[in-house]
């Protein structure tokens, strides 16, 4: 296993070291932090804290390769807010300021019986027109029990950072993007366009498995979303692999099954 861990740790110097740490302000210190991660190896936890680093590499190249980005982008401006928190990427462009957050999802549902009955309880909360099905000797729970996980990380880093965007907007304007990555496996593009949707149309899919739920968890914990991030994008990267192997920007759903009723189809 180490010797796996070395062998990825040495590709991900190769592609990601020297474009990083010359075109990125503050790419060293996104570096040492690559770093210390691979250090601490296969330890138990600590591969979860590699993949989001290698993911946060990723997400730098391609702003670094952008050739639209001309000005500086900075890794997590330290003195950005006034409350000390800090934005993943910050590229500036004329007059204003690209601000990039980056969250890894990567849920581990348990394939078990206590988590099939889950599945078989919150599916009749289901819209009547959607069905979400899956076989339990597939492996159906651990699909379902990820699928249901990942939406949850997707509102709530959505909701974090509205907060830090409001106030880095307050003082230079610009759009705002969260980069949602996974191993597109536990979660795939198709969930994300489902938030995306919701988020920028303020009513949810009628193809999505998951509304009826969210609406409810909404109301109940009287969520107030500000809808002021600009763009989602999908970034795919197995954890083996030192390079993504997709990226979608900006993701939005297929637009036949918008929400119809809302008549916000098109914006």
């Amino acid at each position: 296993m180490q010797e796996e861990v070395q062998r990825f740790v040495e590709q991900v110097r190769d592609v990601y070291r020297d474009l990083v740490t010359n075109r990125i302000v503050r790419g060293r210190a996104l570096f040492a932090q690559f770093e210390a991660a691979a250090v601490a190896g296969c330890r138990e936890g600590s591969e979860r804290n590699l993949t989001e680093r290698v993911n946060e590499l990723a997400v730098a190249k391609l702003l670094a390769e952008d050739p639209y980005i001309v000005g500086p982008i900075e890794y997590e401006p330290p003195r950005l807010l006034p409350n000390g928190r800090r934005i993943d990427f910050v590229a500036a462009r004329g007059e204003e300021s690209i601000y990039v957050e980056v969250k890894t999802v990567h849920p581990r549902a348990a394939d078990s019986e206590e988590a099939w009955q889950n599945y078989l309880r919150r599916r009749e909360h289901h819209p009547a027109n959607v069905h979400f099905t899956v076989e339990q000797e597939w492996m159906g729970a651990a699909i379902y029990g990820n699928a249901f996980a990942s939406r949850s990380h997707f509102l709530g880093h959505a909701l974090d950072f509205e907060k830090r965007l409001a106030m880095a907007k307050a003082i230079r304007n610009g759009p705002g993007i969260l980069v949602f990555c996974g191993n597109g496996f536990t979660w795939r593009r198709s969930d994300l366009e489902d938030v995306a949707d919701y988020y920028h149309a303020g009513a949810h899919r009628q193809d999505d498995p998951f509304a009826v739920m969210e609406a409810h968890h909404i109301e109940r914990q009287a969520i107030r979303i500000v809808r002021n991030i600009d763009h989602f994008a999908c970034l795919t990267r197995p954890v083996e692999q030192a390079e993504l192997t997709g990226f979608a920007f900006p993701v939005r759903g297929p637009r036949i099954f918008g929400p119809l009723a809302t008549g916000l189809v098109g914006n």
